[in-house]
């Protein structure tokens, strides 16, 4: 026979197993935000930039943090949203002002919005925090190129090279860059430069058949 002592102790017992239960369940169905990265990054390697997004919304108020704000900039960028792009690493940024990548990374949809004055700001922005950095130097030279100031992207591509000097898109970029100036014969010593090493470089063979 059981007594009144041993029921209540049999159901405590039970309201103790159904509340971990419970738990149990609910840790089960509220994933960490290592495996909601986790499924983030599975998804962008098949290529489904949209689907390595959801998780993201599933952060709560670490979506909101600097590393979650930097890679909804990138996805938004691979899937060719820029506006976006640019948004979030731009909101990236702000968390962290001393992050170059960030800026580095809000280069990429700023230029291919043509948003060249955006991007040559940022750029500057962050040549400020690590001087002579060489991805910010050689897309500034590319903004300056595509606005049509040639002597400031000669020297920003001249800067690039003092660094890098087997670069095959910076000496093909300077070249583009002299033939734009008239500067013929330097021209064509810079595509000729980059074809002694890199024979198929492709921006270099064609500037290469446009020089008179």
């Amino acid at each position: 026979m059981v007594n009144s002592s041993e029921v209540s102790v049999m159901r405590t017992s039970a309201v103790v197993a159904v509340l971990l239960l419970g738990l149990a369940s609910a840790a089960r169905a509220e994933p960490s935000s290592g495996d909601l990265y986790r499924q983030s990054y599975a998804a962008e390697a098949r290529g489904d930039y949209a689907g390595a997004l959801e998780p993201l919304g599933r952060l709560g108020a670490a979506g909101g943090s600097y590393v979650a704000q930097l890679r909804k900039g990138w996805l938004h960028y691979l899937a060719g949203r820029h506006a976006l792009a640019a948004d979030h690493y731009l909101r990236a940024a702000a968390l962290e002002p001393a992050a170059v990548e960030a800026r580095l990374g809000a280069m990429l949809p700023l230029m291919a919005l043509r948003r060249w004055k955006d991007a040559e700001r940022v750029g500057e922005e962050v040549l400020a925090l690590a001087p002579n950095d060489f991805t910010a130097v050689s897309r500034l030279a590319w903004t300056q190129y595509s606005q049509g100031q040639w002597p400031r992207a000669e020297a920003l591509y001249r800067r690039a090279l003092a660094a890098y000097p087997a670069s095959a898109e910076m000496r093909a970029g300077l070249g583009w860059t002299l033939l734009k100036e008239g500067r013929n014969k330097e021209a064509r010593e810079a595509f000729e430069a980059v074809l002694a090493f890199a024979p198929d470089f492709p921006s270099a063979r064609e500037g290469l058949g446009l020089v008179p």
